[in-house]
């Protein structure tokens, strides 16, 4: 009888141990905290790792990308990758430079919201480590829940946030 508690009390210590993530990391939580709801999820598998793309703003496709009218509707682009769900490993946000159609709530704004959720860090440093691409075009930050490196190439802005 002994014997049997023991071990049901290991199974269900390894059970518990099994469901819990480190960092808590919860997706519906990081997709509440960016503050827009997505508009398509994509689920991908490249080599063993799953991955979780959210897409945030329409993307102009077909004949809405060649009308005369597709500069006026165009929205730059906001994407989250998140690796290896629900136990998430890395994130990786990126984005489209804004226009004057992202006015209301930039890319900016949305990323610094994902990055304040994953990071703890507040959204003023987040600004001046946007900032710091006057400067340069790539830098590594640590934080203490998360490692960061941010790259930004002609238009396009990535951040890959790995989760510690």
């Amino acid at each position: 009888m002994r014997i049997a508690i023991f071990l049901f009390s290991i199974l269900l210590a390894c059970g518990v141990s099994a469901e819990q993530c480190y960092p808590a990391f919860n997706e519906t939580d990081l997709l509440t905290a960016v503050g827009k709801k997505p508009l398509k999820k994509k689920i991908k598998k490249e080599g063993g790792i799953t991955k979780y793309q959210y897409e945030f703003r329409k993307e102009l496709i077909g004949d809405d990308a060649l009308s005369d009218d597709a500069n006026i509707k165009y929205e730059p682009q906001f994407y989250l990758t998140i690796y290896d769900p629900p136990c998430a490993s890395k994130v990786t946000i990126w984005f489209y430079k804004d226009n004057e159609n992202t006015e209301k709530l930039s890319n900016i704004t949305l990323a610094g919201r994902a990055y304040h959720y994953l990071t703890g860090v507040d959204p003023a440093i987040f600004d001046n480590k946007m900032n710091r691409f006057n400067e340069v075009q790539h830098f590594e930050s640590f934080e203490d829940k998360a490692d960061s490196k941010f790259i930004h190439i002609s238009d396009l802005y990535t951040i890959d946030v790995m989760l510690k």
